[in-house]
């Protein structure tokens, strides 16, 4: 872990770090994920947990990158964002979907249950959602 990315996760406390890299860690238990990541819109990895095979980070800037195109799309065509996108190749599946805070990217095999990733996808993307809510109720000083 980057001093950068780990002061990052203190400063906003050590749930919400510890939280987010659970959610990845989930993901990689699945039957058929080879790995999942979450990336900021910059393309800074918050949290990965890939196969020491796969390099991250310019798997991290392509999700970035591609997560922007499709959001700049999405208004383009007048709806507020894209949720989930799906990517294939012989060699296997990218699930991309964005979050408040960046994009949840999931590498599966070629012959994955697609639905059940979209499903954990989709979990993940509210249990973010919901970590990174401003809380409920008044304010006090």
């Amino acid at each position: 872990m980057t001093p950068r990315l780990k002061l990052a996760m203190d400063h906003d406390g050590p749930s919400r770090g510890r939280y987010v890299r659970d959610i990845v860690q989930q993901f990689v238990r699945l039957r058929d994920v080879r790995g999942a990541l979450l990336v900021a819109p910059d393309g800074f990895v918050i949290a990965a947990e890939m196969p020491a095979t796969i390099a991250v980070e310019p798997l991290a800037a392509m999700a970035a990158s591609l997560g922007r195109e499709l959001q700049a799309s999405a208004q383009r065509m007048e709806h507020s964002t894209f949720s989930t996108a799906l990517f294939s190749a012989d060699d296997g599946r990218v699930f991309l979907a964005a979050v408040g805070i960046g994009y949840v990217v999931v590498l599966a095999e070629p012959h994955a249950n697609l639905e059940a990733i979209r499903v954990a996808v989709e979990e993940a993307v509210a249990l973010i959602h919901a970590a990174w809510a401003p809380p409920d109720g008044p304010q006090t000083a």
